[in-house]
Formats: C-alpha cells, sequence, structure tokens
C-alpha cells in the first residue's frame, strides 16, 4: 500500500500531476532511496535498480561471468552498471517533503471529522441553551409588562383620587365664594344679587363693604386694598391654600363620617360643602394678620449707655411683669433694670428702678402671682429670687457648677421654679426649700426651659442635642416626649398653650409641634440664628423671634414664612449686631426687643 495517500480538495490535481514525478517505473511507487543512471539520468528506487542488476546477473550471457554486469534501464534500454548508480538527493528531499504534507493533511482531516462529530454532539445543547434563553428573555419581559401595568393603574387611581378631590375642593372654593360674597353684600348694605349679575355690581359691592371695613377712604369709586397687605398675602398664598385645603378637608371628612349630621359643614344642594363659619373665621383671622402686621412700627427707643465708638452691653432677657405696666431687663452689665411701659412710650430713656448683681445675667423670669418678684440665673450657677421693692434677694440657689442658661417660674404655683444649666442639670425649685426638689441628668448641656402653662408637674427642656424633652415631674424615669427634627442645638422653649410648643435652633428654624402627639405641626423659616441666642417669645398664634441680621421676625405658627419683620439698625454707620432678646406683652399690641449693642426698642402692632 502507498505510504503516500492522495489527498481530497481542490488541490488534489496539482498533487497528482506532482506525483509522477517521483513514481518509480519499475515498481510504480513512490521513490524509496531514489537513485539515479549516471549515463541516461533516469532514476528508479535503489532497491528495483538493484533487484535488476540482480536479474540480469543470473541470466546466461556468453562470455561466461563477468564482474562488470550491467541491465538495461527499462525507460531509454542503455546498460547501466551498479556503478552508474547514484543517489538522487533532490527527489528524495521531495519524496519526503510530500509524505511530510500527506501526513499533515490526513491528521487535519483526522481533526475535521472529529470537530465535525464534537459539533454534532453540541448542537442539541446549544438549541436547549437558546430555548432556555429566549424563554427567560419572554419571562423577564412579561414580568416588567407586569409591573409596569401594577404602576399605570396605580398611578391612574391616584390621578383619579386627587381629580375627586380637587372636584370637592373646587365645589367648596365655590360655596365659600357665595357665602363671603353674601357677607359682603350684608355689609354694604345692599340686596343679595344672583350669579348672573354683572361684575360691574359686585365691585360696587365689594367698594361699600371695603369702605365699612376701613379699607378704603370714603367716596372713592376704586377699591384701594393695602399693596403690602396684599403682597404678603402673595407671598404666603400657597402655604394660605393649603391651610385652606386641608381644613376644609377635614371637614368633608367629618361631615362624611357624620353622615351629614355634623354640626360644622354641611352639603349644599349637591354643589359642595357650605362653609363651617368656625374655619372661615379663622381664616379670616389669618389673612387679616397680614394686614394688622404691615402696621408694625418703632414706638419708643432706649438706647442706654453707649456712642459710636463703645456700644452698650448686650442685653439677654427681657421679661413682663404680671400687670403687663413693667418689664425688665438684664445681660453682661451685671444689673436688671425695670422700666415703666408708659414711660418709655412718652420718650423717657430712664429705668424706674435698678438692681445691681454680682455677676453677668443670662435669664430673668417674673413671678406669675407676685408682681414684685422676680428670678434670675446668672454666669456662676447661681438662681436668685429678687424682692424689686426691697431691692433684696429673698433666696439664692446654688446647686448648679457652670453657667445657668436658663430660668422660669411655674404659671401654676408662685413658689415653684426650674434651671437649666451647662452641667447637663434641670432643676426644680421650691422657694419655700433651700434645695432642689428634683434633678434631672440630660447628658448634654441644658440652654431652654419652661412650665407648662396649664400644669405644674409638666416642664419642657431643649439641649444642645438637638432635641426637646417633655416631663412630667411625677415620673422622670424617662420623658414623655422627645421632639427630634431639629439640626442643631436647641436655644429656646415657648409654650403656645398646653397642648402646643415652640422650639428654636442655631439651625436656622423654630419647630411648633404638637405635644401630645410629637407632631412637628409647622417649620418657621426666615430668619438667620447660627450661633448666638436670639430671643424668643409667644402669645396666642403668634411667635416673635431676633436674627443674626438685626431684625425682628414675627411668625404666625401654622404659616412657615414671617408674616413681618423690622430692622434695628437706624443707618449704615451703626455698629452691627444682632438681636438678643425680646418680649411680646400679653395683649400682643407691643413686642419689646433688645440688641447685643445693648439697644432696646419697643415696637408697637
Amino acid at each position: 500500500m502507498s505510504a503516500l495517500t492522495l489527498p481530497r480538495g481542490a488541490h488534489a490535481r496539482a498533487t497528482s500531476a506532482m506525483l509522477a514525478h517521483v513514481t518509480c517505473p519499475i515498481c510504480l511507487e513512490p521513490f524509496t532511496d531514489a537513485h539515479c543512471v549516471a549515463t541516461c539520468g533516469h532514476t528508479f528506487c535503489h532497491g528495483c535498480a538493484s533487484a535488476a542488476l540482480d536479474a540480469a546477473a543470473a541470466a546466461p550471457r556468453d562470455g561466461g561471468a563477468d564482474a562488470g554486469v550491467s541491465a538495461r534501464c527499462p525507460i531509454c534500454s542503455s546498460m547501466f552498471t551498479s556503478a552508474q548508480l547514484v543517489p538522487n538527493a533532490a527527489v528524495n528531499a521531495m519524496v519526503a517533503a510530500m509524505k511530510s504534507g500527506a501526513s499533515e493533511a490526513a491528521a487535519a482531516s483526522t481533526s475535521a471529522e472529529d470537530g465535525e462529530d464534537d459539533l454534532e454532539r453540541l448542537t442539541p445543547l446549544v438549541k436547549t441553551l437558546s430555548e432556555k434563553h429566549r424563554s427567560l428573555v419572554l419571562e423577564s419581559r412579561a414580568v416588567s409588562r407586569e409591573v409596569l401595568k401594577e404602576f399605570l393603574v396605580e398611578s391612574r387611581a391616584r390621578k383619579q383620587a386627587s381629580a375627586v378631590a380637587l372636584e370637592r375642593e373646587l365645589r367648596c372654593l365655590d360655596a365659600d365664594i357665595d357665602a363671603v360674597r353674601r357677607e359682603i353684600e350684608a355689609l354694604g348694605g345692599g340686596a343679595r344679587v344672583s350669579h348672573e349679575r354683572s361684575d360691574l355690581h359686585d365691585k360696587e359691592v365689594i367698594a361699600h363693604a371695603m369702605e365699612a371695613l376701613g379699607l378704603t377712604r370714603p367716596g372713592e369709586s376704586q377699591i384701594v386694598i393695602d399693596e403690602s397687605k396684599r403682597r404678603r398675602v402673595l407671598r404666603q398664598f400657597s402655604e394660605l391654600q393649603s391651610w385652606y385645603s386641608k381644613r376644609r378637608s377635614a371637614e368633608r371628612d367629618d361631615v362624611t363620617s357624620d353622615g351629614g349630621k355634623s354640626s360644622g359643614s354641611t352639603l349644599n344642594g349637591g354643589r359642595g360643602y357650605a362653609p363651617d363659619s368656625t374655619t372661615m373665621e379663622e381664616f379670616s383671622t389669618i389673612i387679616d394678620t397680614f394686614k394688622r402686621y404691615s402696621n408694625i412700627s418703632i414706638a419708643a427707643e432706649i438706647r442706654g449707655e453707649e456712642d459710636a465708638s463703645n456700644p452698650g452691653a448686650p442685653v439677654s432677657s427681657i421679661e413682663f411683669d404680671s400687670t403687663q405696666e413693667y418689664f425688665a431687663t438684664a445681660g453682661v452689665s451685671k444689673r436688671i433694670q425695670f422700666y415703666n411701659l408708659e414711660h418709655v412710650l412718652e420718650g423717657s430713656q430712664q429705668p424706674a428702678d435698678e438692681i445691681n448683681t454680682r455677676s453677668k445675667l443670662t435669664c430673668l423670669s417674673y413671678n406669675k402671682f407676685v408682681k414684685h418678684h422676680i428670678a434670675a440665673s446668672d454666669y456662676e450657677g447661681v438662681v436668685s429670687v429678687w424682692d424689686v421693692e426691697k431691692k433684696c434677694s429673698i433666696i439664692d440657689f446654688e446647686e448648679h457648677e457652670k453657667r445657668i442658661w436658663t430660668v422660669d417660674y411655674c404659671r401654676t404655683d408662685p413658689r415653684l421654679l426650674v434651671s437649666g444649666s451647662d452641667d447637663y442639670l434641670v432643676k426644680i425649685w421650691n422657694t419655700d426649700q433651700p434645695n432642689s426638689v428634683h434633678e434631672i441628668d440630660m447628658k448634654a448641656n441644658v440652654c431652654c426651659a419652661q412650665y407648662s402653662p396649664e400644669n405644674a408637674h409638666c416642664i419642657a427642656v431643649g439641649c444642645v442635642d438637638q432635641k426637646v424633652y417633655i416631663f412630667d415631674l411625677r415620673r422622670l424615669a424617662e420623658p414623655v416626649q422627645i421632639l427630634d427634627s431639629h439640626r442643631k442645638a436647641v436655644s429656646y422653649v415657648k409654650y403656645l398653650n398646653a397642648n402646643e410648643i415652640a422650639s428654636a435652633s442655631t439651625d436656622n428654624t423654630i419647630n411648633v409641634w404638637n405635644v401630645n402627639t410629637g407632631e412637628l405641626t409647622c417649620a418657621l423659616k426666615g430668619h438667620v440664628n447660627e450661633r448666638n441666642f436670639v430671643g424668643l417669645t409667644a402669645v396666642g398664634d403668634h411667635v416673635a423671634c431676633g436674627s443674626e441680621t438685626n431684625e425682628v421676625f414675627i411668625y404666625r405658627k401654622d404659616l412657615s414664612s414671617p408674616i413681618a419683620s423690622i430692622g434695628f439698625a437706624r443707618d449704615a454707620n451703626e455698629p452691627r449686631g444682632f438681636i438678643s432678646a425680646c418680649a411680646w406683652r400679653s395683649d400682643e399690641s407691643v413686642l419689646v426687643a433688645a440688641n447685643s449693642n445693648g439697644v432696646v426698642k419697643v415696637l408697637r402692632v
């Protein structure tokens, strides 16, 4: 069998032609040890040529045996001897190369056949994987579409609910507009008009009403609304709208849950809900607040001992006495000064009385029952109760080890006081006893504390840990509420009423809380307070505070933006300062404020 197998493929023909030149003419096989006849140049296998010479030597010849045996060339019949056979290196190299190529081709053919077998085995697996991948893709798409469907359905449901709520709110607005229009007509003295009457008639009726309310001058044909009031209302429009919607929505819920039998709002013939008179009155009061506080002005000023190069001593606390006729101021000047409000409004700059103290003062608190008793806290950690008439200290409480920031008299028991200090302690004092009756370790510097206006057992405490704590003094194991929303130290706490409290912080905010639920009902923003005690006072629904811009800001407890502000600086040359204390008179007609330059101003609303 041939050692050289012809390859398959396009190049087989060329290889076959080449193979003819490397085939022995005797054995018709590829050359094996090719030798060339020197006389004629023909090439044979060395074995074949030797066999031819052996055959010739065995044949009988004339003349006997001769050492020079010769054979005839199978191609040209010329004679040759063994001596004339020489190796043909070129042909041998060609044969070797062809044999090597044939081996590689055979190996490649075998590999290709093996690859085809492997491919045949892998094809079902690849098909299975492809089907699985397609199934996963379809399943993923189905899940995505299901999620998308749920989102769209939920989105539509919410939009539908919003649309229903909006439709109800529009009906409420229509009902309220009708009610207000009727009220304006009544105030204007005109007869009730139908909705089909012209806008001109409405304007005439409104003009009469505005004149009756004192918002226009007699004889004016056009309504003239105070522009400052209009601007303030527009600035607060979103909040006013939110307040209105929230209250009216609550009324609708009450009516629905009550089966339409509530004493407040009632269904109005299918057109909406008749307005609750209480809500409308309250909303009207809010609107009127803007007019009232647009007229705030500086009624008097006390500049104290100062000049352009030496500002007065900062005032850290201002307090009105129980009669609201006098107010006291105190600060780093080491004295308490008492002013008669009426005399100050008349132009007096001198205090009606004065008490010198041994240390700088941080806070004052008048006894709510005994007019001439006032408590003061100082930098040395002492709470002193003074008799203003006798100008002497009644009792000194000296248990605190560091500066006391706050002191407050109980509003229901004239003997009780609360104080808070940098020593982390809140102490409850009784003027009938020399030592504290309660002590609370707050684990942080205490900046402020105040008694509830109606409960001698309840206090609020603010600390540098950014929290406000409500305690029941009968159960001190843990606070009743922890009010946590500020981002910096709580500098003041003031009760608005028994259920609401305002807390001020150096994060530029005043938070209004419901002390029963712990809910943050409103965050008041607009003033600047990042480093200093700027004062906080509250009366009724209004809160006033100072600002590090040397301004006083006034807020309503349920509107986050200020409703009024007024600056202290008279001109650009005045030393820059910040508001350091403020106090309302109980009837809200007067607000007294002071700044870090020792300037005290009486603001009249």
